[in-house]
């Protein structure tokens, strides 16, 4: 009787055991949703580097980086800064 009371003990508690491996799932689920939203964020950033690649530059793509990130306007333009 003692040895079935160990046993179902060891088998609820300790690292291997029945509600470690609950926390474990409900880790990997939170896990999953950072890598879903690290791959998003992947795809987001290749696409960006396509559009300003070599191989089929998107002038438009360009012009919009080098505005946001450059500060380049033109000189028949008026910028206007607004607080963020």
């Amino acid at each position: 009787m003692a040895l079935y009371a160990y046993l179902a003990f060891h088998a609820f508690s300790g690292s291997q055991g029945l509600l470690s491996w609950i926390s474990y799932s409900d880790e990997a689920k939170v896990l999953q949703v950072k890598l879903d939203a690290r791959q998003a964020r992947h795809a987001d950033l290749k696409a960006r580097v396509d559009a300003l690649s070599n191989d089929g530059l998107d002038l438009d793509a360009l012009e919009i980086a080098a505005r946001r990130d450059l500060f380049v306007s033109d000189t028949n333009e008026i910028t206007i800064w607004l607080d963020p």
